[in-house]
């Protein structure tokens, strides 16, 4: 198989994305903070294998290609903005987001209904979190999977659990 048209490789970023999850291999970043790639660990554009296949952001892809005559194979890309022991976005995630969740229900639960903008810039402070993040933890929290309700008054929006 040689270079792939724009369907094929957006079918295969799908795929690759089920796989292996939407963030770069290399940095960890997630894809809706920066562009992800299709990047061949051989190298090789012409070896469209699964396995051969990775998704990498822009910068760790040309941090492995600086120069075509420079290409070498890639086992595992480091951004060098990061040092190792730097903590992804993806594990301060997975820690603080249920640690957000847990604040959230027990201040709904403790003041049957909270302020929306209070929660979200309180479980910020008190996580050391963005409000963006905690705005975005919260809109999960009351989709309707969530465990939240939002409910809008005259001028606020409150947040109580759901029934």
């Amino acid at each position: 198989m040689s270079n792939k048209n724009g369907r094929d490789r957006k079918r295969d970023y799908e795929n690759i994305k089920k796989r292996d999850g939407a963030y770069c291999r290399g940095c960890q970043v997630l894809e809706t903070e920066r562009e992800l790639i299709i990047h061949h660990k051989d190298n090789n554009n012409s070896n469209n294998n699964y396995s051969n296949q990775i998704l990498l952001c822009r910068k760790c892809n040309y941090l492995v290609h600086p120069r075509l005559s420079e290409r070498e194979p890639l086992d595992v890309c480091v951004s060098v903005s990061k040092p190792f022991n730097t903590p992804s976005e993806i594990k301060i995630n997975r820690e603080k987001e249920p640690r957000f969740k847990t604040y959230a229900e027990e201040e709904v639960k403790s003041n049957v209904h909270v302020l929306e903008q209070e929660l979200i810039h309180s479980g910020a402070e008190k996580l050391g979190l963005s409000p963006i993040t905690t705005d975005r933890y919260l809109k999960k929290m009351y989709s309707s999977a969530g465990t939240l309700h939002r409910i809008k008054t005259k001028e606020e929006y409150y947040i109580i659990m759901k029934r």
